[in-house]
């Protein structure tokens, strides 16, 4: 019988049916290998993100850390110890040994000495710290400006003016921050070392055994990137191409005709903007201090400043003087109080009687003092307060007249580039050199209004006083 040519035989069909299977099963093996493809990256971007959630909260507690250290450094009332007197900003030394603790010093007062000791571990255990990591199990690694480390200390004075010394780069090569002659470097920086890399300079994967654990180059990384060569392992003091850079950075080697990661090291800088502001704080918070216990055995009155004028070696207050700095010597305050106030500081942490304390010279200069007419030293025992305020004149006031106050004390801060405040070394007598925001026209004088008030507000590009009031 004739085979009708609509139906196909056994032997095709079974042909046809095995080749769609293949088909089928290439088609899957193609569909799992571009998902396990994509997953694979997912899965490595996801611990990436991870790892770096870990390093970033780590980093940042240390910073919080550190900053809260240079503010509340222990001071005291002591000359002695010029010019190595512990100073409301100064920042521990590395841990240079993996114990934990700062080392006793880090290089001498001019920083011509313990370069390489200016680098080393976060010193986890002095700032009382857990025993922080980063996203790879690591320990974080620190290093500090010879401007703020805490011991042995730079004969630069530490106030508000004081630059940092380390240089950081960005991960372009871009200089951020220039610890040399253009003076914006930072205090200090933190870094996170990742996991081991082959350092560029040598070829050679970091060693992080037990023998080579303080070994900087084992956990610190190397670039040459735009013709500049980054070493995170060493830096310089003062110098603007001898810095930290930051990762991450992958370049390409022309010999392997692929590129490679040159440096995961993670920076956070500690920059002196960071520091600034607490330390001012805490440099008004202990005058005033030191002026309310004054008043407390002095019948509740204050001594008069010294004129703005006076930027000699002894700080002297002068008759009628409202708005000034703060006095080491009373002598008028005595004599105008007919000998009922104090010639001197009581216990006060910025003078010795009347000799200032070794941290307090950092300062005076950018220490500003106003005083209520109501409670300068030849008026009568002030009424209590705010009824001594019931006239205008007789009170300061902070931004409105709903904030008398018996007297202000203001720390001003770095010098401002609008305001122009940059020449102020051959302007020490004038306030607007030091303040901003009509501070440096608040005259405490009895005015015929209410026009001329201090002002207290956050730090921003053209105020930085810090003020405090009683």
């Amino acid at each position: 019988m004739a085979r009708s040519p609509y139906i196909q035989s056994s032997t095709t069909a079974t042909q046809h049916s095995q080749q769609g299977a293949a088909f089928i099963v290439m088609l899957i093996i193609l569909v799992l290998g571009i998902t396990t493809f994509f997953v694979s990256g997912l899965s490595t971007a996801s611990l990436q993100n991870a790892q770096d959630k870990v390093t970033a909260e780590a980093m940042a507690q240390a910073k919080e850390a550190l900053i809260g250290y240079a503010i509340k450094v222990q001071i005291s009332n002591s000359n002695g110890c010029i010019p190595n007197c512990p100073r409301p900003g100064d920042l521990p030394c590395p841990d240079t040994n993996n114990d934990g603790l700062q080392e006793s010093s880090c290089g001498n007062a001019s920083g011509s000495t313990g370069q390489s000791s200016r680098i080393g571990r976060l010193p986890w255990k002095t700032l009382g710290l857990p025993d922080l990591r980063d996203g790879n199990g690591e320990r974080l690694w620190y290093a500090v400006s010879n401007n703020f480390k805490y011991n042995t200390r730079s004969t630069t004075l530490l106030n508000g003016d004081t630059p940092g010394t380390i240089s950081l780069y960005a991960s372009n090569g871009e200089l951020l921050n220039d610890g040399g002659a253009a003076g914006t470097g930072v205090a200090a920086v933190i870094i996170a070392p990742g996991s081991p890399l082959s350092r560029q300079d040598s070829g050679n994967l970091q060693d992080r055994s037990t023998a080579n654990e303080n070994n900087p180059v084992n956990y610190l990384d190397y670039a040459s990137l735009g013709g500049n060569n980054h070493d995170n392992a060493s830096f310089l003091d003062g110098s603007s191409s001898d810095g930290f850079i930051a990762g991450r950075i992958r370049l390409y080697d022309p010999a392997t005709k692929s590129d490679f990661v040159a440096v995961n090291d993670q920076i956070l800088p500690i920059t002196t903007d960071s520091l600034l502001v607490g330390i001012q704080r805490r440099v008004a918070m202990e005058v005033k201090n030191c002026l309310i216990d004054y008043a407390d055995n002095n019948l509740d009155r204050y001594p008069w400043a010294t004129p703005l004028s006076d930027t000699g070696s002894t700080y002297n207050d002068n008759s009628d003087e409202m708005f000034g700095r703060i006095p080491d010597d009373f002598s008028d305050t005595y004599n105008d109080s007919s000998g009922n106030m104090d010639s001197q500081w009581g216990n006060c942490n910025t003078h010795n009687n009347n000799t200032p304390a070794g941290w307090w010279l950092n300062w005076r200069e950018q220490v500003f003092y106003g005083l209520a007419r109501r409670y300068r030293p030849n008026d009568t025992t002030a009424s209590s307060f705010p009824a001594a305020c019931d006239s205008i004149g007789r009170c300061l006031y902070i931004n409105d007249t709903s904030t008398p106050a018996r007297f202000v004390v203001i720390v001003a801060g770095k010098k401002l580039i609008s305001p122009d405040q940059t020449d102020r070394n051959s302007n020490k007598g004038n306030a607007f050199y030091y303040l901003e925001g009509g501070n440096q026209n608040a005259d405490p004088a009895p005015p015929s209004d209410v026009s001329n008030l201090f002002t207290m507000m956050p730090s921003n590009a053209s105020f930085n006083d810090v003020l405090v009031y009683q």
